[in-house]
């Protein structure tokens, strides 16, 4: 084999996780540990993306080059991507279009990945490429590149490691099990705004259809035809009821409550967190009101179908409207003040403890989501 003299990162899904369009946020700690340990190899180190339309080559680079890792604790100079993957070696799709003159660079086309090499100045079985994305590593290797598949999401590349806080502040502990319990509310905040868009459509259906008062509610409900649900948000609805019975109570409400739990034990007071412990159940009475409704909807009869229908709205609308405000003050009060009970050794025990809950793949539950957000017609970050 042909000793490797520069590895090519993708980005997305494979260094971070982007939350919005030019805005990456590093995994944490296990990015900055695999940059660590590659850069001890002397190799040169880039990176090979697909950036969106919207995203120019310059944003892309910034949202790279500035992603932060981590903070010194005594001088709190920031570690940045950029510290180990410089700008002129990034390497985007829209530059690599423009350079070859070609309407479109995008991996997995071999095209990008020869480019790449060529512009490190090396030959491309001296380059490696590393990324989550499976198309994308046979690309690679097709093209003549060298390539590894790394697993999405991170977690268990590196054991849990001591690497102390990362720019704490009065709304951030900088503990790692805050950035990972963060990670998981980005993929929370994407359900939400699907779930406000089912609610949404749902209550065209249902507003202004109750039968009149003058006459037993049971009869002659609106007809089936008028209660048609577009069979784009039928499957949302499907995937959503799926979503909360399998993915946000078993992964993230019990994490979260076990967190809770061994932050009491360091000296928090218990009476700071009920009121998370009262909300996740006031959610799981919501879900449960849905998954009866979405039985009711898909297997009950025509006379109930309107309430049915009704039900499922009403109690997504009020989840919703519930936990976006929820995350908001876990991110900003519950998740810094556990935080500053904690010491290394606590943060590396309870990001360790979070990492047993659930599957240990989460993609699956991922492309749920971005298949809701397509049929919703909701835009891929």
């Amino acid at each position: 084999m042909t000793a490797i003299k520069a590895i090519f990162f993708d980005i997305r899904d494979t260094l971070g996780e982007v939350d919005r369009p030019g805005h990456l946020i590093p995994y944490r700690p296990s990015t900055e540990q695999l940059l660590d340990a590659v850069s001890q190899m002397h190799v040169t180190l880039g990176a090979i993306t697909n950036l969106p339309d919207n995203v120019t080559d310059e944003q892309g680079r910034d949202m790279l080059c500035t992603a932060l890792l981590s903070e010194d604790e005594k001088t709190g100079k920031p570690k940045t991507i950029g510290n180990y993957i410089l700008r002129e070696n990034i390497v985007t799709n829209h530059e690599a279009a423009a350079a070859l003159k070609l309407p479109s660079a995008n991996k997995p086309w071999p095209e990008i990945y020869k480019y790449a090499a060529d512009k490190l100045k090396l030959k491309i079985e001296e380059c490696l490429y590393i990324g989550e994305n499976t198309n994308e590593v046979l690309g690679a290797r097709l093209a003549g590149m060298q390539a590894e598949r790394k697993e999405c999401p991170p977690g268990r590349d590196f054991a849990p490691a001591l690497v102390g806080r990362i720019g704490a502040s009065a709304v951030d502990s900088g503990r790692q099990f805050e950035a990972l319990l963060k990670h998981e509310h980005l993929l929370g905040e994407r359900i939400f705004a699907c779930g406000e868009l089912i609610a949404r459509e749902l209550k065209k259906l249902v507003d202004g259809k109750a039968p009149p008062l003058d006459q037993p509610k049971w009869i002659s409900p609106p007809s089936r035809q008028e209660l048609k649900i577009p069979e784009s948000v039928y499957s949302s609805m499907g995937y959503y009821v799926y979503l909360i019975e399998h993915f946000a109570d078993q992964i993230h409400l019990q994490a979260e409550e076990a967190m809770i739990e061994v932050a009491v034990a360091c000296g928090m007071n218990s009476d700071r967190g009920q009121w998370i412990l009262d909300q996740h159940e006031q959610a799981r009475a919501y879900w449960s009101a849905m998954k009866v409704a979405w039985r009711r909807i898909e297997r009950g009869d025509d006379d109930d179908r309107f309430y049915a229908i009704w039900d499922f709205q009403k109690s997504l609308e009020a989840f919703v409207f519930l936990f976006e405000a929820h995350a908001v003050r876990e991110n900003y009060q519950l998740y810094p003040e556990a935080g500053t009970h904690f010491n290394d050794t606590d943060d590396a025990m309870v990001l360790n403890l979070l990492q047993h809950f659930g599957p240990a793949d989460i993609t699956p539950y991922v492309a749920m989501v971005e298949r809701m957000e397509s049929k919703l017609g909701i835009a891929k970050r």
